[in-house]
């Protein structure tokens, strides 16, 4: 799990509106890639919104398993609220 509290972690992408979260160093991406359980960025904004997304298979996916080098995620969290945690519990027990 990464947690990230303030609003720098975060920075919106002029071309498309993504909100970007920039990782600053390289050899984390492979870090939360080996993983054998999902590996989740959890980001607190100054006013106290939570947002959360499970990072380690969207790398696994943006990278071609590791033959690209992956320098930001599109961070497309969601609220960190009970239901969702609910939803992505359900979602990890589906798949085995």
């Amino acid at each position: 799990m990464q947690l990230k509290s303030g609003d720098s972690h975060l920075r919106t992408r002029q071309k498309d509106g993504a909100e970007i979260f920039t990782i600053k160093e390289p050899r984390h991406v492979q870090y939360w890639m080996a993983q054998a359980f999902p590996v989740l960025l959890v980001i607190r904004n100054s006013a106290g919104k939570v947002r959360w997304m499970e990072i380690r298979d969207w790398l696994r996916k943006a990278s071609e398993n590791g033959k690209k080098e992956i320098r930001q995620i599109a961070f497309e969290g969601e609220r960190f609220d009970v239901m969702s945690v609910r939803r992505w519990r359900d979602r990890v027990l589906q798949q085995g």
